[in-house]
């Protein structure tokens, strides 16, 4: 809603911008309060490592759009196609982050919304999503929704309109990642949002949102973890769309578990392996992915006779993954 937008975005402003320096943390701050707290940069430093400002922004150390956008180029070019190595130097992710962040901290100081801050963000949630870290992916998420019902409304009423629709050509793509990333959350006990989180945004995807492949398919897989298909869900990681499959790689251990155990009880006396690490989405033209295979299912239990899973000798081990599942 329109008040979570106001008030997600005046905390986060209020964070990168030292509000306690104007008039501690409990006072309720005026638009020419946000004025005196909003800086237009002047740094021409390219590189710039994320720091939490305990004082109000210099202008001197906050950089413009144009060096930001100059940045970014130069960040994505070194990451996607320069090994990691930038301007000489061999990097890691902690530094590309830490790049990021502190871009992420200028626009807000700043207080630059439009297209490039939206695209600055959706570039920190995929190379989080390269790097397996869920927390940063999730926090870019967060502000990625919030930026896009901006600009949707900007659209809608005709401010700012070009800039705003440029904003949203990705963001099906990252609808979809959503959806998949609460599935995902939805097998964690520590977890309370269930399938309201889901269906919130089911039901406010259009028409035309549905047909697009990247969200059609995050739906599919909903729907196959929901009605504990496992076929389906491996079926569906093959052919994951951009960046999907590594969110569904976080899921893999819960279904694989559950899989494991309906196999078990459904083939009696014995079923061949290699079956079953088809089943389970390993790839079986792989024989260190089989050798891996055969490890975790002997770790859950499974007794062998060959190439054959000796099912009415196994008794399944719990292998603390979870099968909770909120969404049916």
């Amino acid at each position: 809603s329109d008040v979570d937008y106001v008030s997600s975005t005046v905390q986060n402003v209020e964070k990168y911008m030292g509000k306690t320096t104007i008039g501690g943390s409990k006072k309720q701050l005026s638009d020419v309060d946000y004025e005196r707290m909003t800086v237009k940069g002047t740094c021409t430093n390219l590189e710039k490592e994320y720091l939490r400002l305990t004082s109000p922004p210099k202008a001197s150390l906050v950089r413009p759009q144009p060096i930001l956008e100059k940045h970014l180029r130069n960040i994505q070019e070194s990451y996607y196609q320069g090994n990691k190595v930038h301007a000489g130097r061999q990097r890691d992710y902690l530094w590309y982050c830490s790049q990021l962040k502190a871009m992420r901290q200028d626009l807000t100081v700043q207080r630059i919304q439009n297209s490039f801050t939206v695209k600055v963000y959706e570039t920190h949630a995929k190379i989080a999503l390269l790097e397996d870290d869920t927390n940063e992916y999730n926090q870019s998420q967060t502000q990625l929704r919030e930026l896009y019902d901006l600009m949707e409304r900007r659209v809608s009423s005709g401010k700012e309109a070009k800039d705003a629709k440029l904003a949203l050509k990705n963001r099906d793509e990252f609808i979809a990642y959503l959806i998949i990333y609460y599935v995902f959350l939805s097998g964690n006990e520590k977890y309370d949002g269930g399938s309201s989180d889901i269906f919130k945004i089911m039901l406010g995807l259009t028409k035309k949102q549905r047909e697009n492949n990247c969200i059609r398919h995050a739906l599919q897989v909903r729907a196959a973890v929901a009605g504990s298909d496992y076929h389906k869900f491996f079926k569906l990681q093959d052919v994951a769309p951009n960046l999907s499959d590594l969110l569904m790689d976080k899921i893999v251990p819960s279904i694989r578990q559950g899989a494991l155990q309906r196999i078990v009880k459904s083939y009696r006396p014995s079923v061949a392996s290699c079956f079953v690490l088809k089943e389970l989405g390993f790839d079986t033209e792989d024989k260190s992915d089989v050798a891996n295979g055969l490890a975790w299912m002997k770790s859950c239990g499974c007794k062998f006779d060959g190439e054959n899973l000796v099912s009415k000798d196994t008794v399944m081990k719990d292998s603390g993954s979870g099968v909770k599942n909120s969404l049916i």
